[in-house]
């Protein structure tokens, strides 16, 4: 069979499981609605005392346009598969893709990404509808442009976070509980990628040196490419970070599989 047939049916295996957890996911959106709502009487009171009307650069209707967005980007962009690495490892279900012409890392991209599609075209009409009532209530405009460059700073985004995780995964091959791990990973990514808060707010040291890892441009780039605070320079800018860390992040993933490999016991299956 062609790799590409292979990876497509993988693609859509991953379409079709998304299907069946579609549910799961709408829950996940309602959840967010409770700390937006928070941040958003937070931040409010905020702007209405400060005489600038600028927080942490952002202006009231960016910073509102960012909690929204930066809730909605957070849950289109989890992963979740870096726990089904784990149990491949520990139960032996990566036997079947030793003697198998199919790469683990490729399968597990192309389930990602397919078990995406319909959450991205889920949160694409959540984040018109949401972009809508910010214009009308706020007089927020956001140009035909960020909106195409915002979907093209997602797929990027959504494939650091793949490639983070995957990385993130592959200490299953060296540590024998690492539940807590991933956990502990994932809030400390979410804070550092600017899922809860703006990454300026950690104070301009700390967003300096964030500015040059990959977690930023997962969440924090792709909101302030469509609430219009960067400008387009710093929007190819921040693209073609993305990519670099992308080609960095891949090979960092290929050779920590190849050293865990080494070191895997084809046991159990």
């Amino acid at each position: 069979m062609n790799a590409w047939v292979k990876y497509a049916k993988s693609f859509q295996m991953g379409f079709q499981n998304s299907l069946e957890y579609r549910l799961d996911f709408m829950l996940s959106l309602v959840s967010a609605v409770f700390p937006v709502v928070i941040q958003y009487f937070l931040w409010t009171a905020i702007y209405e005392s400060s005489a600038e009307g600028v927080v942490y650069g952002y202006t009231y209707n960016q910073m509102i346009t960012y909690t929204i967005l930066a809730a909605v980007v957070t849950k289109l962009i989890g992963t979740g598969f870096e726990y089904d690495v784990l149990d491949d490892i520990k139960n032996g279900g990566l036997n079947k893709f030793i003697v198998k012409p199919i790469g683990y890392f490729f399968y597990r991209a192309a389930c990602f990404f397919g078990s995406k599609l319909m959450f991205f075209l889920i949160s694409g009409a959540l984040i018109a509808v949401a972009l809508t009532v910010l214009r009308f209530n706020i007089g927020l405009a956001i140009g035909v442009s960020n909106v195409l460059l915002f979907m093209l700073a997602i797929v990027f985004a959504l494939a650091l976070n793949f490639l983070i995780f995957f990385c993130i995964g592959t200490v299953s091959f060296w540590l024998t509980d690492v539940y807590h791990l991933f956990e502990a990973a994932r809030i400390v990514v979410i804070v550092v990628s600017g899922g809860i808060f703006p990454t300026d707010i950690l104070g301009p040291a700390v967003g300096r040196a964030l500015d040059w890892l990959p977690f930023v441009y997962t969440i924090n780039f792709p909101v302030d490419v469509m609430n219009g605070k960067l400008g387009f320079e710093g929007i190819v800018q921040g693209i073609a970070l993305q990519l670099v860390w992308i080609l960095i992040l891949t090979v960092i993933a290929n050779l920590l599989w190849r050293r865990g490999m080494k070191s895997y016991s084809a046991v159990g299956g």
